[in-house]
């Protein structure tokens, strides 16, 4: 799961008053420890069990290190609207061709900051349908990518998770991996404000929304003691969100954990028909936009004939406003 952020033209200011004329402090910003080289991502890996998955001690919550590097070379002036797009690349399988899709490039082209967090090792092909991954054994998960300096760095690996692990000569494998969801918080420091930032990539078995829901509901609680401009996106794996815009009533516990908290749906109004993001085994909505404290001016998908081909989800993006508050 990708979320980029990035600036647009400033158009104003927005937010409430602080109450005394004065704007409150900001919090502490403690900036993420970039890396000084290029990883090698074919031969590095991030996770401990990758060097051997079949004795890892629990398929589920694995000991993985975050990753991040920075290829800006200079400051960025603050902006007020910021321009957000949350994107499921399919393992990357097709990252070239989505690179050049997206603004001709991300983070190393564009000179922005990215940090990267694994959810799953992985596993041979031979167990399962879905590879082959070369080499055998790789690292997925997701990843942040900003035009301004990161901090406040967490990767939130689920307190509610199942395993999908698939040990060797087992019949019928399924997407044979180590791991579980995770989610990525950190703080963009734009001029001398704060927002926060949450990549989101929830469970995605069908029998198994309840686990969904608890991982939505961790980071909507997370996100609380939050005073700052907030921004969660990603796959919500909301299959029959659809539903609930078709009545114009909202049970759905994923998107409803945020949204009782003050968050809205960055596409709301837009016609059904336009917000589908991913098609297979039927329509559905699952690539969501929720941001917090801040006003959204405009929102929209990748259209299907564009990006269709590149991975089983189409990008969303959503432009807001309001950043520096008064």
């Amino acid at each position: 799961m990708f979320l980029a952020i990035a600036t647009s033209m400033v158009v104003g200011c927005g937010g409430s008053d602080a109450g005394d004329g004065e704007s409150p402090e900001p919090p502490e910003f403690e900036e993420f420890a970039w890396r000084t080289d290029t990883p090698d991502v074919r031969t590095e890996r991030l996770c401990v069990e990758a060097a051997a998955p079949d004795d890892a001690p629990d398929t589920t919550f694995i000991d993985c290190e975050i990753e991040g590097a920075t290829f800006s070379s200079e400051e960025q002036a603050e902006k007020d609207e910021l321009v957000v797009l949350a994107y499921n690349i399919l393992r990357g399988f097709e990252v070239d061709a989505q690179l050049d899709m997206i603004t001709s490039g991300i983070a190393e082209r564009l000179g922005y900051y990215y940090v990267y967090a694994t959810e799953f090792v992985e596993l041979p092909s031979d167990r399962g349908d879905t590879g082959p991954y070369d080499p055998p054994i790789c690292e997925h998960g997701n990843a942040l990518v900003s035009r301004y300096p990161l901090g406040n760095v967490r990767q939130i690996r689920h307190a509610e998770n199942i395993s999908w692990y698939t040990p060797p000569d087992a019949p019928d494998p399924d997407e044979p991996r180590l791991g579980g969801r995770i989610a990525i918080a950190a703080d963009a420091k734009i001029g001398s404000v704060l927002v926060r930032l949450y990549v989101l990539h929830l469970e995605s078995t069908l029998g198994a929304v309840e686990i969904r829901d608890a991982q939505a509901e961790e980071i909507a609680a997370d996100s609380e003691d939050v005073s700052h401009p907030v921004i969660a996106g990603g796959d919500l794996n909301t299959f029959f969100y659809n539903s609930d815009i078709e009545r114009g009533i909202l049970t759905e516990p994923a998107v409803k954990s945020f949204v009782d908290r003050g968050y809205q749906d960055a596409h709301q109004g837009i016609p059904l028909e336009e917000r589908y993001t991913s098609f297979d085994p039927f329509d559905m909505i699952l690539d969501i936009i929720l941001p917090r404290g801040v006003e959204v001016t405009s929102a929209g998908r990748c259209p299907p004939e564009r990006c269709e081909s590149l991975s089983d989800h189409l990008p969303v993006f959503a432009e807001v406003r309001g950043v520096l508050g008064d």
